[in-house]
Parts: structure tokens; sequence; C-alpha cells
């Protein structure tokens, strides 16, 4: 991995491997699964964190509301990750993975 983009938040598809830690965000990925599983959804799209394979931050039915809910403006995402790089940096990989504050 690239020292540049070590820990940098990053949204793709989901891909049916990603694990949760909070239960808000599990039963959502769940969910997502499901819809998918059932062909009721074509895709969703999970936030990851470099380094930390399939560990998922938050997730989502487009892209744009999965960028505009973590860094509030999608124009702004790239700095906000940035920041969130930069944050986990200082620390320890088993302490770098950040979660996100719920949004209301």
């Amino acid at each position: 991995m690239l020292k540049h983009t070590k820990f940098r938040p990053y949204v793709r598809r989901l891909n049916g491997h990603e694990v949760a830690h909070d239960l808000e965000t599990s039963i959502k990925l769940s969910f997502l699964r499901k819809q998918i599983k059932a062909k009721r959804l074509k895709k969703a799209y999970v936030l990851t964190q470099r380094g930390f394979s399939n560990h998922v931050m938050a997730v989502s039915v487009n892209k744009r509301d999965l960028q505009c809910s973590s860094a509030k403006t999608s124009k702004h995402f790239k700095s906000w990750s940035l920041q969130i790089q930069k944050q986990a940096f200082g620390s320890s990989k088993e302490h770098a993975l950040i979660k996100l504050p719920i949004q209301g």
C-alpha cells in the first residue's frame, strides 16, 4: 500500500464480504445485502478505510448520499478524507479505524 493513501477513507461498491462494528451500520448492511440478493436492488455503496479490508464505516444506496453524510457535502469529501487520514496516521493500526458520528 502506498504511504500517501494509507488509512484514507474511500467509497466503493458493496461486494458482500464487509463487516460493520456498530449496530446501525450492520443492520443497514444486512438489509441491503438481502435486497440485492432478492434482486430488488442492483447495487449499494460502502465507506471503508484503506488498510482495513472489508471494515465498513457507513453504507448507503448511492455514492452521493454516502459522501454528503460523512463530509457534510460531496465537494468537501476529499478534504475530509485527508483530515481523517492525518488523524489516523498518528495512531497505531489497531486504533486507526475511525468511527463516524451518527447523523440524526
